[in-house]
């Protein structure tokens, strides 16, 4: 029984480091009250795009992204068409990740003119990306009408942003103005080595894992039990 506990327990150590780590903002534009916005998103559907850097082997897990919308303007089934770029000389280089999710969505609060402040967060793809300097590219595809959701402006960006009006085949750098950039985040854990991060077990298969490890060894303590009796 006393082996049988020792290989329980390292069976649960095996599990446990296996389990996945709570997301960390790996890098962030943050709102700092500026309460301007831009029609990147609806002006003539337009791509919009932001660059951040990573400073170590990250998963990104998740973007967040401040938005206006209209207060007649409806979040409830807009979907994000979103991408990782590589950096090629300040504006998007070649796609890294792409893909298209539903966003969930947080009320800020309002601001003048009829507008609703709300953060968008988006499940992307889990992507492993080095140490380096990337752009983030997002386009919003709504039942909203024209001119409904404006990308929040923020003054701590670095003035570096693009956005394309022919679906990513060009890219505006002239795009950056007097404010900073937009509010945005990317989202994961830091300092992942990609042979770990290939080899992690998500928990709902790890659990299962668990379980069936759990049974073998109960069967095979039985086992013995009746070989003594």
């Amino acid at each position: 029984m006393r082996t049988m506990g020792k290989t329980l327990l390292a069976a649960a150590v095996v599990i446990a480091g296996s389990l996945p780590v709570s997301a960390t903002t790996l890098f962030s534009n943050p709102f700092d009250g500026e309460r301007g916005g831009s029609c990147t998103f609806e002006c003539r559907d337009a791509i919009g795009a932001e660059n951040f850097t990573l400073t170590d082997n990250s998963l990104i897990e998740t973007v967040s992204f401040d938005a206006y919308l209209s207060n007649w303007a409806n979040p409830i089934g807009m979907t994000v068409n979103w991408s990782l770029m590589s950096d090629d000389g300040a504006k998007p280089g070649s796609v890294l990740a792409s893909g298209t999710a539903a966003p969930t969505h947080q009320k800020r609060g309002q601001v003048p003119d009829n507008f609703t402040h709300v953060t968008f967060t988006l499940d992307i793809v889990d992507t492993l990306l080095g140490a380096g300097e990337y752009w983030l590219t997002l386009a919003v595809d709504t039942p909203m009408a024209d001119h409904a959701v404006y990308w929040a402006r923020t003054r701590s960006g670095d003035m570096i942003n693009s956005r394309s009006m022919d679906g990513g085949a060009t890219w505006d750098q002239r795009y950056a103005r007097s404010w900073g950039g937009f509010v945005f985040s990317v989202d994961g854990q830091s300092g992942v080595a990609p042979a770990a991060a290939a080899a992690a077990v998500p928990l709902p298969a790890a659990l299962p894992m668990l379980g069936l490890g759990v049974g073998v060894l109960a069967a095979a303590g039985a086992r013995r039990r009746r070989r003594r009796d």
